[in-house]
């Protein structure tokens, strides 16, 4: 899966479920800009899994990697890039489920 998004700030969205990683690029923020990487970790914590009983009981860390666009905090003018590693994938798990339609899955 890829989608892009915006006109002004261009998003694009990537990776699949049980892939090494999703991720997003977001082009068009201008050098300068701070980003708080402790308020991005609370807002992720907030969707983990794991969280209420209708929830998948894997456990994530949902720890965002930056790869380009960010230097000591700050944004550089490079498109800003981050991946958060898939760590506990296991698609044998869904084996059985592989002609069944499932709501919140791009099969559905």
């Amino acid at each position: 899966m890829s989608s892009t998004y915006g006109e002004n700030l261009h998003l694009t969205i990537f990776g699949q479920s049980h892939s090494p990683a999703i991720g997003v690029t977001v082009e068009g923020i201008p050098a300068g800009e701070k980003v708080d990487l402790d308020e991005l970790q609370r807002f992720l914590n907030r969707r983990a899994p794991g969280k209420n009983v209708w929830s998948t009981p894997r456990k994530e860390a949902d720890a965002p990697e930056i790869l380009s666009g960010l230097v000591n905090g700050y944004t550089c003018g490079a498109p800003l890039t981050a991946i958060i590693r898939n760590t506990n994938t296991r698609s044998g798990d869904y084996e059985n489920l592989m002609d069944i339609p499932r709501p919140g899955h791009a099969d559905y």
